[in-house]
């Protein structure tokens, strides 16, 4: 499972966590920690909005976690 860093609020972590990918997108985790509350959410990402994500770094890949 791949991880991403979203970037975001400064102090605030969170994170798009790749659960599957099939011919039209990705099937994706969305973990926000707010001053130690979390909150996760699945949804769908299509490829051309991930790729986009990629391109001009609002995700960047988490070292250790691919």
């Amino acid at each position: 499972m791949k991880s991403y860093s979203i970037k975001g609020v400064p102090g605030r972590e969170e994170i798009l966590e790749v659960l599957r990918e099939n011919k039209d997108g990705y099937q994706v985790k969305i973990i926000r920690d707010r001053s130690g509350w979390k909150e996760e959410k699945k949804e769908f990402m299509p490829k051309e909005l991930f790729d986009t994500c990629i391109r001009t770094q609002y995700l960047t890949p988490i070292l250790g976690k691919m």
